[in-house]
């Protein structure tokens, strides 16, 4: 089943952007489970995608 490892290949590939502080790293360093999210950075208390945290289109990057 090709589609069963999907989320694994592609996990921490994203680059998420905290709404917060405006540090910008890859999704992967923001959760541990894939479904809450929180901005890594010392001292931050941004969480949740859309809340706390965004994705970067592709010509943000």
């Amino acid at each position: 089943m090709p589609g069963v490892n999907l989320h694994r290949e592609t996990k921490g590939r994203e680059l998420l952007v905290c709404r917060k502080c405006g540090t910008r790293f890859p999704e992967g360093k923001a959760t541990q489970d894939g479904w809450y999210y929180r901005c890594p950075e010392d001292g931050c208390d941004a969480e949740g995608i859309g809340e706390g945290l965004r994705r970067l289109r592709a010509d943000e990057a």
